[in-house]
């Protein structure tokens, strides 16, 4: 429907808010551009005005009349037409009408949006980034995906060579992170040498890399750097690690592990956490003070309940208290509670803010602090929460199988292996082939102790071992192939599997 409209007319649309005509009225009762008026139907009308026009804007959005009982078009109006623009225009007013003969110039009508004000009522404004849930719909994969991308996978310089033996990772680690042409959005390139002094294979395809990311985040987690309990960790101060940028040379082991392999540290105090991303943080507690001793004698004063109990436990504490500059004479128990939180407080957070500093700078590896600070309700998981343990059926679904022939003698046995295979996963769940875990059978294939938020480079696959004298299991990490041998009995089967996997420290052949 065209209305009759011209084909060269030009149609402008004005929509004004509450707020947009209160502005107008009181910029008309002064200046004084045109009238707008409501007929009884609930039509704009428009009308000659006087020399000095006012604006009348109706309290209530009147309802749209029924198309039958629509007058018809108002006669043009005299008046010149309101100019919005550089160069005059023809602006139109339409009606859901017929066709009707073509429309002349017309005052704007404005349409008051009646939603409009109730809506600015109830919106709450913007909050910033809280840890119950992020602001954007944004997921933990799409920024690693991101973050993946600043790597170049296919360079792989000399400098990024990282020769580990695994009873000593955090120093073999320190060594290479501190070449002056160590690259870390560049490949890296693995070599595990034994206690023979051997390379383990001569090529990193991935699996080197995946078991090495592990072992290093494990050898973070029981650095000198971090006190606390084994899942809620937060900084120790260390003059010497203070001294040589320990804290950002590991920070930087963090982010090349979360960046290359989706590993995560798993054991952040959330006061930590929080201090990394920039979220302001609640007052310390005494719980939270790392030193035995030193906890011990201010919950000691904590718990005075006079002013005398609370400065003989004081002077108890002196020594401590006074390092840190905190030794005083109390003379009210409010007194006594202000010396408890500050030193609480300057222990856990002043004294450490150095340390803090160099933590940091190293987190800013590959771009992680940003997004750490962008999206903290998405890193909470992966820094702070305990691993989620593998099932029996994450390991049953995760493996393409490699089937012979159907109907032949082999894909019998095999049939008849991959029974046992899942049997044995659940007996693994429950706890019947300690010290055998389904963490440490998926290390077994593929080097890493959980599926990798971005998933395996390819799904990993089961072959069979038909050789009667190739009686343990066998792995190449670096493709990703689990070979099970074949056994006539569960009990065999299950005994070599588990021989197998404990027998092998390393990643490979069992």
């Amino acid at each position: 429907m065209d209305h009759g409209i011209n084909a060269s007319s030009t149609l402008y649309v004005l929509w004004f808010s509450n707020e947009d005509v209160q502005e107008i009225l009181s910029d008309q009762q002064n200046d004084g551009a045109y009238a707008l008026h409501h007929t009884s139907h609930g039509q704009s009308s428009l009308s000659e005005t006087s020399t000095q026009p006012s604006l009348s804007v109706p309290s209530f959005q009147p309802p749209l009349p029924e198309p039958s009982t629509r007058s018809a078009l108002p006669e043009p109006s005299t008046q010149q037409p309101l100019t919005l623009f550089s160069q005059p225009q023809e602006i139109l007013t339409l009606y859901d009408e017929p066709p009707l003969s073509p429309l002349s110039a017309q005052e704007p009508i404005i349409i008051l949006d009646e939603q409009d004000e109730s809506v600015s009522q109830n919106q709450s404004p913007v909050s910033t980034h809280h840890l119950g849930g992020p602001v954007d719909e944004i997921d933990l994969q799409t920024i690693l995906k991101k973050m993946v991308s600043k790597v170049d996978g296919r360079f792989c310089p000399t400098s990024n060579q990282i020769n580990v033996c695994r009873d000593n990772v955090l120093l073999c680690s320190l060594r290479a992170f501190k070449r002056r042409f160590f690259n870390p959005e560049a490949k890296l390139d693995v070599v595990f040498v034994d206690e023979d002094d051997n390379g383990e294979g001569a090529v990193d395809e991935g699996g080197p890399t995946r078991e090495y990311l592990r072992l290093l985040m494990r050898a973070v987690h029981q650095s000198n750097i971090f006190e606390g309990h084994e899942k809620d960790r937060q900084l120790s101060l260390d003059t010497q690690a203070l001294q040589t940028k320990l804290y950002m040379w590991v920070a930087k082991m963090i982010a090349v592990c979360v960046v290359h392999g989706g590993v995560g540290p798993h054991f952040f105090s959330e006061r930590l956490f929080h201090q990394i991303c920039g979220i302001p943080t609640p007052p310390a507690t005494v719980d939270e003070v790392g030193d035995h001793t030193f906890r011990e004698q201010l919950i000691k004063i904590q718990e005075a309940t006079t002013v005398r109990e609370a400065n003989s436990a004081i002077a108890e504490a002196a020594d401590s208290l006074s390092i840190i500059g905190a030794l005083r004479h109390v003379s009210s128990l409010e007194e006594k509670d202000s010396l408890v939180q500050s030193t609480a407080d300057f222990f856990v957070n002043g004294r450490l803010a150095t340390a803090l500093d160099q933590f940091v700078e190293g987190l800013k590896t590959l771009g992680l602090l940003e997004e750490l600070r962008k999206n903290p309700a998405v890193f909470y998981n992966m820094f702070v929460s305990e691993e989620i343990p593998l099932q029996a059926k994450d390991l049953c679904t995760l493996f393409d199988v490699d089937f012979s022939v159907q109907g032949s003698n082999r894909r019998d046995r095999e049939n008849m292996t991959i029974c046992f295979w899942r049997d044995w996963l659940i007996d693994i769940e429950e706890g019947e082939c300690s010290p055998v875990t389904l963490e440490k059978v998926l290390e077994f294939t593929s080097g890493a102790s959980t599926v990798p938020p971005l998933g395996f480079p390819h799904r990993p696959q089961i072959q069979f071992l038909h050789e009667g004298n190739r009686i343990f299991p066998e792995a190449n990490t670096c493709i990703l192939v689990l070979r099970l041998p074949l056994h006539s009995s569960y009990e065999a089967f299950k005994q070599y599997m588990m021989e197998g996997i404990l027998q092998a420290p390393t990643f490979g052949l069992a």
